[in-house]
């Protein structure tokens, strides 16, 4: 039998730890079954990825990143008949690039859409991910490629074109399932039949027990990891008070016995505000050296799970950030700005430790981080726990999946038994 060949899209090659986490941890699975697979990947920096995964890669968009943010922003700020009139500007590179797709799609046996977030409109308009979901969603269906959508976050999406390329390229799956029931429950809102879906973990927590460290190192001071975000506000004086409750809650810790890593999830949004947050230490004569404070860059997915799992807790407004502590059987503290981060600590039974992210006083965060250690030791078996229930639902995900793509690539469904978890 010749060799499956599977293509994926999402918001990879662009700094996102997290989304790489999301990729390297399906490729991990889909090689566990087919491991002469042929790969590639639809996506935002194919060097980026084809250095990073190690797989084939081509561009998910027909112009470049600049010129697409302009347009993008021009088509929220107008009416449908301007943002039509913004879409003919790319018209023909755009006609060029279906073209391309549609080659690299007819050699394709399924195209997977994973996680990253990206069945929105909040960050992009209708002309970013959905008119690229759209776009790949469309030939595939003319390629008779199989079509899945693998654990998506769903929403917000506003602008009545977003929510046609969507729901449109959502109904041409053979496949959908979502890393939360919210998302689930927001395609229902909008009118788009989700019955015959599911909702499984984010795969994610699928990641290889090879990519995990886990651990706490033999260090003078105990680590807590304290994850910094590019905290999206149009009110300087919120950003600024942000950056001071951080700031205040780096000073206590320090005073309490504990070195403080500063943790990112994103590197091209997030180191910035890593520095403007040292700045204010060093404003403020907060210790900003080891040990009392460890900022390290985090270029790859190893390395911010390595950070991690020297800590003996995480707390962080990042969504991945939280995955990869949970994943070490680390206590957690959401800071959430986003009902995905409210949809994760719930799912754990940890619903009193999230925090609105909005308002967050250094207050509030100490008292809360004082009654995580009085209860670490209780959480960590309950997460323990928690985490066995998600690595048996992602098994019977890839299990249903993979079974699904065999029956119709090859017309057997037998599972390696490599593939099954011990």
């Amino acid at each position: 039998m010749r060799p499956v060949r599977i293509s994926f899209y999402g918001n990879f090659g662009a700094g996102n730890l997290g989304n790489e986490a999301t990729l390297q941890a399906v490729i991990e699975r889909i090689l566990r079954r087919w491991p002469d697979g042929r790969l590639i990947c639809f996506c935002a920096n194919p060097e980026d990825v084809r250095a990073r995964h190690g797989i084939e890669a081509l561009p998910s968009g027909a112009i470049n990143r600049s010129m697409a943010e302009r347009l993008r922003s021009n088509a929220r700020r107008g009416s449908v008949a301007r943002l039509f009139r913004v879409a003919l500007k790319r018209v023909p590179l755009e006609f060029v690039h279906w073209i391309k797709c549609a080659y690299a799609l007819s050699r394709a046996d399924m195209l997977i859409i994973a996680g990253t977030g990206i069945v929105c409109d909040y960050t992009t308009g209708p002309l970013g991910y959905p008119y690229d979901i759209f776009k790949l969603s469309t030939l595939s269906a003319l390629c008779r490629v199989k079509l899945t959508f693998l654990s998506v976050g769903v929403g917000p999406i506003h602008h009545p074109l977003s929510r046609w390329f969507l729901k449109t390229s959502l109904a041409l799956a053979h496949h959908r399932s979502y890393r939360d029931e919210a998302s689930k429950q927001y395609l229902q809102e909008i009118g788009f039949g989700t019955d015959r879906d599911s909702v499984y973990p984010d795969v994610v927590f699928g990641l290889s027990k090879d990519a995990l460290v886990s651990r706490v190192t033999g260090r003078q001071r105990r680590i807590i990891g304290l994850g910094i975000k590019d905290y999206a506000t149009t009110r300087p004086e919120e950003f600024r008070q942000y950056l001071d409750t951080m700031a205040t809650f780096v000073l206590w810790l320090q005073g309490r016995g504990y070195s403080v890593r500063l943790l990112i999830g994103d590197i091209e949004y997030d180191s910035p505000v890593l520095g403007q947050l040292l700045s204010v230490l060093r404003s403020r004569n907060i210790p900003d050296e080891a040990p009392f404070l460890i900022a390290e860059p985090a270029p790859t997915v190893e390395e911010l799970l390595r950070q991690v799992g020297e800590a003996e807790a995480v707390i962080s407004a990042r969504y991945h950030n939280l995955v990869m502590a949970l994943i070490q059987n680390k206590p957690v503290i959401a800071l959430s700005d986003h009902a995905k981060l409210d949809s994760l600590v719930a799912d754990f039974g940890l619903p009193e430790y999230l925090l609105p992210l909005r308002d967050l006083s250094a207050e509030v965060l100490i008292e809360r981080f004082k009654q995580l250690e009085n209860q670490a030791d209780r959480l960590r078996p309950r997460l323990r726990a928690e985490l066995e229930k998600y690595h048996v639902a992602l098994d019977v995900l890839y299990a249903t999946l993979l079974d699904e793509a065999d029956t119709m690539l090859h017309g057997d469904p037998a599972v390696p038994s490599s593939f099954i978890r011990a």
